[in-house]
């Protein structure tokens, strides 16, 4: 932060110049070591600032630059910088990551300073360059049929299946809703079909032992709000609290499986939310304490950053503010995470006293925001990128590095962490500032969603050495679950299994006939990694390549591209698809020999 701007420049090119060449070797895990040095260098630069700034602004940072100092080669050195992890990250199948790391070098070159020549940028990145990285999607069914993890230090294999639940055991589509996991049981409260209902206040639970019987009914949430979305739950002592942003924290015994509440209370005496609509924030429970950051409110569209906490144990149940503001004026902090809704957290208690809360990514609704004419209203909403943990012990917020094959900045993703391989697993999500540009379908959007599955490895997972970094992984799978967002992925404790549940999507985005906005979803999946403990053993990749499900379209048996084809209609009852009937002709005697099909005779 101290350094000259001269020698900050020196630095940023040295970066580049090393990336470039470890990326000529194809040595992708450290040269993108070095282009995230860059972004380093460019943060410290914001920090070095007299003011904070918000992280929109700090994305495209006006700097107060010395003349002679270069200024037009920061801005070159910075959008090669990028461009050279976007061609990384796309070597690495990593689509999403190489489009949003192209998109951010294309908008600084649309956001030049008047001093700067904008021809200079003409050879680096272009509209014409940025058209083939907008129609990819994440994954890029296109792309996945034959994928193979060939850098295993920022890869890995895996496998989704779907889990065929008992049709008369099943519940509505959903998202929003609350869920936990509770002695071998899933469980499930509230959401929503759609942004304008209907609006759910049911409760359920599934087997974790025998996913495939079904959905179980239970006592429905009896409290007065009508939308039960978007709220988190703790479970402590056989009791399931909801916090619902009031000072009234309802909670359901799971032994007499009835419903209840107590009252708590703010440590400073004044609440910090108003009495309705706020959801949208991320909660975890370590020990006894119930965490909650961020969301959004009636009086703050944009998202908050308040971070509370409350101790279930301690009888006065006070709420203890730890950073943070939950109203307007919004006030930027260098030391803190941002305003936000959405946010993906979760806890490491694998280490007593060492115990830490991982918080990343999320939304700031600027559009909503200048919608209902409030401070930091945009035309653009904004994907954060960051990642940030929380010592439970000394208190304090730590940014961390994003090293590795990360996923790309977005809200919405589901997530968990998997205690019995000490890793976190996220997957899919929503961009609302990462355009797609789908030309076959002749469409166009200012957003994307996602379907791809992402590991995150702490230092203590994956070496015995105390000084090893900790790296993000990027699970290659041949097929894959639907694009969406408000999915919740759940671990069973016991084995260590990895589930999928529920979401959304825009129909649009996903094309959908019976739809005309948005499709939810009440499907369930498994997900199986090439890992010991991973439950991989049984996953036929070959047979993956034919006939698995690429998001919302189907395999070709034959030539394994990706689109709506026409089933088989022998007896195997379905198991293949064909794009023609060439494709039907060559690949029949395979697939006749592989499901033991015949043709049966109407």
């Amino acid at each position: 932060m101290e350094m000259k701007q001269a020698k900050r420049l020196a630095l940023m090119e040295c970066c580049v110049q090393i990336a470039r060449c470890l990326r000529e070797l194809e040595d992708y895990e450290q040269s993108l070591i070095w282009v995230e040095e860059v972004e380093v260098i460019v943060r410290n630069l914001c920090f070095s600032n007299t003011e904070a700034m918000f992280d929109w602004h700090a994305d495209l940072p006006r700097i107060e630059w010395n003349p002679n100092d270069g200024i037009e080669q920061f801005y070159v050195q910075r959008v090669r910088a990028l461009c050279l992890a976007s061609d990384n990250y796309l070597s690495l199948w990593n689509t999403g990551t190489a489009a949003q790391r192209r998109h951010l070098a294309y908008k600084i070159t649309q956001h030049l300073p008047p001093n700067v020549n904008s021809i200079t940028f003409r050879g680096i990145v272009s509209s014409a360059a940025m058209f083939l990285f907008y129609q990819f999607r994440h994954p890029d069914p296109q792309m996945t049929k034959d994928l193979m993890a060939n850098e295993e230090s920022l890869q890995v294999m895996g496998s989704w299946s779907k889990i065929e639940v008992q049709r008369d055991r099943n519940i509505p589509p959903r998202f929003g809703f609350a869920s936990f996991i509770w002695k071998g049981r899933y469980y499930i409260v509230g959401g929503e079909k759609s942004h304008s209902g209907p609006y759910y206040k049911d409760m359920h639970y599934i087997e974790l032992s025998n996913v495939s019987t079904g959905w179980h009914d239970l006592p429905s949430y009896p409290g007065d709000m009508i939308r039960v979305s978007g709220w988190k739950i703790g479970v402590y002592q056989d009791k399931a609290y909801f916090f619902n942003g009031r000072p009234q924290l309802d909670y359901f015994d799971l032994v007499t499986e009835r419903w209840g509440s107590v009252r708590t209370r703010p440590a400073d005496r004044q609440w910090p939310y108003p009495e309705k609509d706020f959801m949208d924030y991320a909660g975890v429970l370590v020990k006894s304490k119930f965490y909650v950051f961020g969301g959004t409110h009636g009086n703050v569209t944009t998202g908050c950053n308040l971070f509370m906490v409350l101790d279930l144990s301690d009888p006065r149940l006070e709420w203890k503010k730890l950073t943070g503001h939950a109203s307007q004026p919004l006030v930027p902090d260098w030391n803190c995470p941002g305003p936000r809704r959405h946010p993906t957290i979760w806890a490491d208690e694998r280490v007593p006293g060492s115990e830490r809360i991982y918080l990343m990514f999320g939304e700031a609704d600027r559009a909503g925001a200048k919608f209902r004419r409030e401070p930091q209203g945009s035309s653009e909403s904004y994907s954060y990128g960051d990642f940030w943990s929380w010592d439970v012990n000394q208190g304090g917020w730590r940014r961390e590095r994003m090293v590795g094959n990360p996923p790309c900045a977005r809200s919405e993703m589901a997530y968990t962490f998997n205690e019995k391989l000490g890793m976190a697993f996220v997957f899919g999500g929503y961009s609302p500032s990462l355009p797609a540009d789908y030309v076959e379908e002749g469409k166009k959007f200012s957003f994307t969603y996602f379907a791809d599955t992402f590991i995150y490895i702490p230092p203590s997972a994956s070496s015995p050495s105390a000084t090893s970094a900790p790296k993000w992984k990027h699970v290659l799978t041949r097929g894959f679950p639907t694009y969406r967002a408000q999915a919740q992925l759940f671990t069973d404790p016991d084995t260590g299994k990895i589930y999928l549940f529920g979401g959304y999507t825009n129909s649009q985005f996903v094309p959908d006939k019976k739809h005309e906005i948005s499709r939810s979803f009440s499907d369930v999946w498994q997900l199986k990694i090439n890992i010991p403990g991973g439950y991989f053993d049984d996953v036929d990749l070959e047979e993956e390549t034919k006939t698995a499900m690429a998001g919302p379209w189907q395999r070709c048996f034959n030539c394994g591209n990706a689109g709506r084809w026409k089933k088989c209609g022998g007896s195997c009852g379905g198991r293949a698809f064909f794009c023609d009937s060439q494709c039907m002709k060559e690949g029949w005697k395979e697939h006749k020999e592989r499901h033991h099909c015949a043709n049966v005779r109407k």
